[in-house]
């Protein structure tokens, strides 16, 4: 028994001497979560609202090791998502309303958000270096025209569904620059050799965007600017085409 006991206490240290670096090498829950905030953090210090983007991506835990190709692509869903929800909300607006001025507003603002939703889920259906390439350059035309969705509201009558639908779109344009910077990054190693022209009734279309290149949002008289920082209340990233729009306010 004198010499059991030297010999088990032995194996018993090789074990703790053994084992200890793997318990070392796990990462422990605050590592992981400090790894996916930088993660998301580099992506979105690249486009022009940060916040905005954290906002719309941080609740999805597969932007912690998501290439910038499909960090792209969880902003198209989440942009798709988000315009569905406003278009709806336009639309919804647009029952019981009888001055003629405001009725065009919110009829202009949701087809142009209709318009850019369109060209969304084209990519969403198909994930090609070609798709991603032609919205990059639809969005590029048109995030720099001048704003259909004011320009046909700055005639209406002062209201409260005046000024959220207005807001809401300014929102909406903001997620569609994001979107178009995350593209950028991503789109060094993609191919153009099958990026086809866009359509004539595209190309011709009135833009959708801001009047100013994308900094200075102005406002219609009685309207509230939406200020470039503030990030929307977006809820949880999509993961893919089936995301269901959410009651947006």
């Amino acid at each position: 028994m004198a010499t059991t006991r030297p010999v088990v206490a032995h194996l018993f240290f090789l074990l703790l001497v053994s084992t200890a670096p793997a318990v070392r090498t796990t990462p422990d829950a605050t590592t992981t979560t400090t790894t996916t905030s930088t993660t998301l953090q580099a992506s979105c210090s690249k486009t022009l609202f940060p916040k905005v983007c954290l906002q719309a991506l941080k609740d999805n835990p597969e932007c912690a090791s998501a290439t910038p190709r499909r960090l792209a692509e969880l902003s198209v869903y989440v942009t798709a998502e988000v315009g569905m929800t406003v278009a709806a909300f336009a639309h919804h607006e647009l029952n019981g309303i009888t001055d003629n001025a405001l009725y065009k507003c919110l009829d202009t603002c949701s087809e142009d958000i209709e318009e850019a939703v369109a060209h969304l889920s084209a990519l969403t259906r198909e994930l090609t270096d070609a798709k991603f390439l032609e919205l990059k350059s639809w969005l590029s035309s048109t995030l720099g025209g001048t704003s259909t969705c004011e320009d046909a509201c700055k005639d209406a009558p002062v209201s409260d569904v005046k000024n959220v639908c207005v807001t809401k779109s300014f929102e909406f344009e903001k997620l569609l620059r994001v979107t178009l910077d995350l593209i950028t990054e991503a789109s060094g190693s993609m191919s153009a050799a099958e990026v086809a022209l866009p359509p004539e009734s595209v190309a011709s279309s009135p833009a959708y965007g801001a009047a100013a290149p994308f900094g200075g949002y102005g406002s219609s008289a009685g309207e509230p600017a939406a200020s470039p920082d503030t990030p929307p209340a977006y809820g949880g990233a999509a993961g893919g085409p089936s995301v269901q729009p959410r009651p947006y306010g």
